[in-house]
């Protein structure tokens, strides 16, 4: 994923921002950008401020209640440092990061004079989106009040993305709760509603794959930045001299742990699609038996298509395996280092876990290449197995660390 970007908008009417919101939804709808967050404010006649964000944008409630990146401008407008912190504490519960990272995005990017000049009956728009989206959406909001941006900080990148894949995540869900609710309907219906209701679940579950291959897209995206990212500092690394080393070493740390979440999601989104697209097939091939002529036909071609997809379902899943064996066997390569400039006693544990997580690695990619293509339950214990491996070598790590300190 490119690197992302907040733009802050001020204006003198209550109405303002809520249009200027409507502006980039409509660039979001045409394919122009693609909004990542964004979170509304206004303030009443009495100074009250209410805020509108997009994990729920169709209520509005109190500033302090709002989280996520962009609800960091909650706090000035409430008024201050004090406001900011009341504003998007509860945005560390859910990845958004500390409250002085989101006091300092919030003087960093707002306007100047910024906590004075959200007046009675005006208001404000603050809005993530990716880089090369950033110039068109800034030229548009600025026809409609005052607006200033900057580029998110790594941390506050992470924190966008988590919130960001939540989101999609919820969505996800709340399709799928859709089309089981139609299926359940679908048992009892006849004739025309049935009709209907088939076409429905037809579109949604067109809509639920949409939803599953954008979220895959972004996360491919941000794991290629990962990867160039470690291959970056891994350079560092070897010009490097014993001072900076285990620093270098301990941001590698980071990315990795970084890249096998983002993996680990990629492949929940994953099993979740073979999932989908085997109920499917089970449901054509009841339907393809009871149905004759020009009907059964058709029923037959559909199966078709979705046996192509959970093939190609598969051997993406395949394919993230094999990526993730190569990603555990730089970690351990990078964790080597980072054992070698401990202290005698740490250097020692650390080495005996990196041992036993070598012996994992082999037993796992031993497990990838021999497995049955169409055993999921064989799926599920190589992902389980991955994330046993590295969850151990964490722990080993940040114990050894805690030791050290």
């Amino acid at each position: 994923m490119d690197d992302l970007n907040l733009i802050v908008l001020t204006t003198n009417s209550k109405d303002g921002a809520a249009q200027a919101l409507d502006v980039a939804k409509r660039l979001d709808r045409d394919g122009w950008i693609e909004l990542m967050d964004y979170v509304l404010l206004r303030k009443d006649e009495k100074g009250h401020v209410t805020a509108r964000e997009m994990d729920d944008e169709f209520s509005e409630k109190a500033a302090a209640a709002t989280v996520g990146v962009a609800g960091g401008v909650i706090g000035a407008a409430v008024g201050g440092p004090v406001g900011a912190a009341t504003g998007v504490a509860a945005g560390a519960l859910v990845g958004a990061g500390s409250i002085r990272l989101m006091e300092r995005l919030v003087q960093d990017t707002a306007p100047e004079g910024f906590s004075q000049s959200l007046g009675p009956d005006s208001s404000a728009l603050a809005v993530v989106v990716e880089e090369r989206y950033a110039e068109r959406l800034d030229e548009e909001l600025q026809k409609l009040g005052r607006t200033a941006r900057r580029e998110l900080k790594r941390a506050e990148r992470e924190a966008e993305f988590d919130a960001y894949v939540q989101r999609s995540k919820d969505r996800i869900r709340r399709i799928q709760d859709a089309i089981h609710a139609q299926e359940a309907k679908a048992k009892a219906a006849t004739g025309a509603e049935k009709t209907k209701i088939a076409a429905d679940l037809a579109a949604k579950r067109a809509e639920l794959e949409a939803a599953r291959e954008k979220l895959e897209d972004h996360i491919q995206a941000l794991n290629s930045g990962l990867k160039s990212d470690i291959r970056e500092m891994n350079f560092r690394l070897e010009l490097a001299g014993l001072t900076v080393r285990s620093g270098i070493a301990t941001g590698i740390d980071h990315l990795h742990r970084q890249l096998n979440h983002y993996n680990d999601e990629l492949e929940n989104l994953i099993q979740d699609q073979i999932d989908t697209l085997k109920n499917e097939a089970s449901e054509l091939k009841t339907k393809a038996a009871k149905a004759s002529g020009e009907a059964k036909a058709a029923i037959e071609s559909h199966l078709l298509a979705v046996e192509l997809r959970l093939r190609k379902q598969r051997v993406e899943l395949q394919h993230s395996f094999e990526e993730r064996l190569l990603e555990m066997k730089q970690w351990l390569e990078n964790l080597h280092v980072r054992s070698a400039l401990a202290q005698a006693e740490v250097r020692d544990k650390l080495q005996a876990s990196i041992k036993t997580a070598q012996h994992a690695l082999a037993e796992l990619r031993a497990r990838v290449r021999m497995r049955n293509r169409e055993d999921e339950r064989a799926w599920k214990d190589i992902r389980q197995g991955f994330n046993k491996a590295w969850g151990d070598l964490e722990k080993a790590f940040d114990q050894a660390n805690r030791e050290r300190v």
